[in-house]
């Protein structure tokens, strides 16, 4: 086919016409910027397996803390385990694709890029080479082009002309008003333009013949240029299909030996689960087959006894237990009468009572020292009585309130707290005073000297009934009755007696009352062996510290 047909039926879009390679010029800077894409989708790919691989190991690491931590165990657990390590398997084989993508195959095509595309000025090296040899080749081709054009104008635009003159003479034959001078130069210019018109002819069709003998040449320099072209693209598009096999083996784990044993290895450890092993195990660990500590005779031993932190009140509360400090054994010297329960009801009342605020806590630790170091100090027997009764003399029981009277504290004991209480009675009533007194005077003799850290709001009176427990008196035997303020009354809808808190307390648990000083409630229930009462305050029920509170 020649160059002529091809020319007509073909667009005026054809590589072969003028400036139309610049197309083909310009895949070659289309193929640097395909290299950069396809580095970039690399890239891309390996984040996704980098990400992917990252999931797996954050999923496979909660659930392994929740198995840590859950109800699941046994053979059963591998199973789950299993799952949790073919998770981190292949995500390590995911990393490994990510990183064999960045390290091989990214750099491969970045190395291929540079050797092949040499940047210039303004443009690659390559794309100005190929682009001034079409260029050069199209050049003289396209002088003749220009020339066979111009020639083509020229003898269009004679016809032209030749056709008008021809039409006006022909006119002017016809007009009687044309004179016969006019007709003959009419007649002359149609010559002229005949002429002109086969000059015109003549011309065209010699610069038509002249690029057409050099089309051949034309095609045979624009092919050299556009094999080069074509060449330099088809390495480009064999290295791209070279890059793609190397990254479908990176992707492919099939061929992978890790990647099939994973499985393999997954496969066996869910057939190592085993229920009957894992049944054997609960039962061994958790059930019928555990070991058991039956209940045997134990030696009562009074000097460890055990202790609980409170009554079950009814109220709620939880059940946490109490580390026992300050366990003291008694001395050869010292009799039942020194080592009464009291003294052992008052210490853990102390120690119960640092559940209030910080303040609190200080000021009762204060007291707690003073009462321990006072006790120890006691002599024994006959002695230490002495000395009490020259205590109980002296101010050490009597405060100053600020307005001037005196204030002393009444004796309050339950003698239901005492364990000995029964045996005291069987040896003889005045053993029991005796004990019920002493209990009181080392109260008093302990809250004269803790007075300063308190500030009771008023005064309290003390019963009558107290002098009945004097043990020197000569009916010590006989039980003193309640006090007017003791006996129940009603508040709030509650029998009760009514109290004022003393001191501010702040809760530490459910199941106990706030407290602020000057606060009025209800006592419902007598103060237990840890020092703690039963009130009804603010609608609600709690305990609360007995020492905190005085009878209104």
């Amino acid at each position: 086919m020649s160059l002529n047909e091809e020319l007509v039926q073909a667009t005026n879009d054809s590589f072969w016409e003028i400036g139309k390679y610049s197309r083909t010029v310009k895949r070659i800077d289309n193929g640097k910027a395909l290299c950069d894409s396809l580095r970039q989708l690399i890239q891309q790919r390996s984040e996704i397996e980098t990400s992917y691989a990252k999931n797996l190991s954050s999923w496979s690491k909660k659930w392994n803390e929740f198995l840590d931590k859950g109800n699941e165990y046994g053979t059963i657990q591998g199973g789950w385990r299993g799952m949790l390590q073919e998770a981190d398997s292949l995500a390590d084989l995911h990393n490994l694709v990510a990183d064999n993508l960045m390290t091989k195959d990214y750099p491969s095509i970045k190395a291929w890029q540079k050797e092949n595309y040499h940047k210039s000025m303004m443009h690659f090296k390559e794309t100005k080479e190929l682009e001034e040899g079409f260029k050069k080749a199209q050049k003289p081709w396209e002088k003749k082009y220009t020339k066979l054009m111009q020639a083509k104008k020229e003898y269009h635009a004679a016809c032209r002309s030749e056709k008008s003159t021809a039409n006006q003479e022909n006119n002017a034959r016809g007009d009687s008003a044309v004179s016969p001078d006019q007709l003959k130069k009419i007649q002359e210019k149609l010559k002229k333009c005949q002429a002109d018109v086969e000059a015109t002819r003549d011309k065209y069709e010699a610069s038509l013949n002249d690029l057409n003998s050099y089309n051949a040449k034309y095609i045979e320099d624009m092919n050299e240029v556009f094999q080069k072209c074509q060449d330099f693209e088809k390495s480009r598009i064999e290295f791209f299909k070279k890059t793609m096999f190397e990254i479908h083996q990176h992707l492919d784990l099939s061929v992978e030996p890790r990647f099939s044993q994973v499985y393999t290895s997954l496969h066996s450890t869910i057939g190592q689960i085993d229920s009957d092993k894992d049944l054997r195990w609960w039962s061994t660990n958790h059930g019928n087959d555990m070991p058991m500590n039956w209940p045997t005779f134990e030696e009562y031993s009074p000097e460890l006894q055990n202790i609980s932190k409170k009554k079950d009140s009814g109220i709620g509360g939880g059940s946490d237990g109490i580390t026992i400090t300050s366990i003291r054994h008694k001395p050869d010297g010292f009799d039942q009468q020194q080592s009464s329960p009291l003294n052992t009801h008052r210490q853990t009342s102390n120690n119960e009572s640092q559940r209030s605020s910080s303040g609190s806590i200080q000021q009762q630790q204060q007291q707690q020292q003073q009462s321990s170091t006072l006790r120890l100090q006691q002599p024994p027997d006959s002695a230490r009585l002495a000395q009490m009764n020259t205590e109980v003399s002296q101010a050490d029981i009597v405060r100053h309130q600020p307005g001037g009277e005196n204030y002393v504290r009444s004796p309050s004991y339950d003698e239901s707290l005492n364990p000995f209480g029964d045996d005291d009675e069987d040896e003889g009533g005045g053993r029991k005073s005796n004990n019920t007194v002493e209990s009181h005077v080392y109260q008093a003799i302990d809250e004269a000297r803790e007075g300063h850290n308190k500030e009771p709001e008023r005064k309290v009176e003390v019963a009558p009934e107290e002098e009945d427990n004097n043990p020197f008196a000569e009916d010590a035997d006989e039980t003193p009755s309640p006090s007017q303020e003791d006996s129940p009354r009603q508040m709030n809808g509650k029998e009760g007696v009514p109290v004022r808190a003393l001191y501010d307390y702040t809760v530490t648990e459910e199941d106990e009352l706030p407290l602020k000083a000057g606060d009025v409630f209800v006592k419902l229930s007598e103060e237990d062996e840890l020092g703690w009462c039963k009130g009804y305050k603010d609608g609600r029920e709690g305990l609360y510290p007995a020492n905190y509170v005085e009878p209104v």
